[in-house]
């Protein structure tokens, strides 16, 4: 199988390449820059630069039987940032375009479970949904739009709230929060990347959303005071500091769908944390 991937440069599309290469998959993926490359590592991964024009070329001389688009800019501000459009709507839609009518039948998006109005990045993937279903009744192509909840993974980037708060419990320092009422469902990022696997593998026919996550949603507090729990509670918590969002949801995967595609039985999300704790302190010693 030939799977074009889009964001190879971003830390699902890594992760994704390299074992998609594993399992002998011959693997075409975007990158932006020089450095994704070296975490690429297998010689069945071929590079292109992360434009229409370069996948075009490619598709000249090699037949593709999936896309997987892991692209995304999530945005640092309520206003209309060129970069997410460009990320999140108009480099998909052109690659969307361009394999439909080169007569590719599947097409996987990376969405999420938040609620589309919540900011530019939920509405930005809405809305390239939306051309998903557009092409998949205009077009054919088989889309699926896999919404994942919060993902989380030892080696992700250090500034993202999981890997922010842990380092925190490590050190002592205080943990500022809102009430942290508000639940997330939490999934880890082995079973984001099975799930993928597995919705690749899938014969999916038409427009489906799936959602990715666990189906069982702590809240924000809860999460935050076991990690500080699993420092020995040096951290201070500081519940209430922060002020919370006007919009702030409660976001829980409905795992009806993925469970019909897989066998479907994600890490329950203290394990996971724990785990996650554990590999993230050996690092820090």
């Amino acid at each position: 199988m030939t799977v074009l991937v889009l964001g190879g440069n971003g830390y699902v599309g890594q992760k994704l390449s390299n074992l998609l290469a594993k399992r002998n998959d011959e693997v075409i993926c975007t990158v932006r820059n020089t450095k994704a490359r070296e975490e690429l590592t297998s010689d069945k991964i071929r590079c292109l630069p992360a434009s229409s024009d370069a996948i075009e070329t490619a598709l000249r001389y090699t037949d593709v039987d999936v896309v997987v688009n892991c692209a995304c800019n999530y945005g640092r501000s309520e206003g209309l940032y060129g970069d997410v459009i460009e990320a999140n709507i108009e480099f998909p839609l052109k690659v969307l375009d361009l394999v439909a009518s080169k007569g590719v039948k599947k097409y996987i998006t990376i969405g999420t479970g938040l609620p589309d109005e919540i900011n530019m990045y939920s509405y930005s993937k809405k809305m390239f949904s939306d051309f998903g279903k557009f092409y998949t009744d205009k077009k054919g192509i088989n889309f699926i739009n896999l919404k994942l909840e919060m993902l989380y993974g030892f080696d992700e980037p250090e500034n993202r709230f999981l890997p922010s708060v842990i380092r925190k419990s490590l050190r002592g320092v205080d943990i500022d929060m809102t009430e942290g009422t508000q639940k997330r469902d939490i999934i880890a990022i082995n079973d984001i990347l099975k799930a993928i696997l597995a919705v690749i593998d899938a014969d999916i026919e038409g427009y489906k959303e799936i959602d990715i996550g666990t189906g069982e949603a702590p809240s924000i507090y809860e999460i935050v005071k076991y990690i500080a729990g699993l420092g020995g509670d040096r951290s201070q918590v500081n519940r209430g500091k922060v002020v919370i969002r006007r919009i702030e949801p409660d976001c829980v995967a409905d795992v009806t769908e993925i469970s019909k595609i897989t066998d479907w039985n994600p890490v329950f999300w203290k394990d996971g944390l724990k785990d996650m704790f554990e590999k993230i302190k050996e690092g820090e010693l």
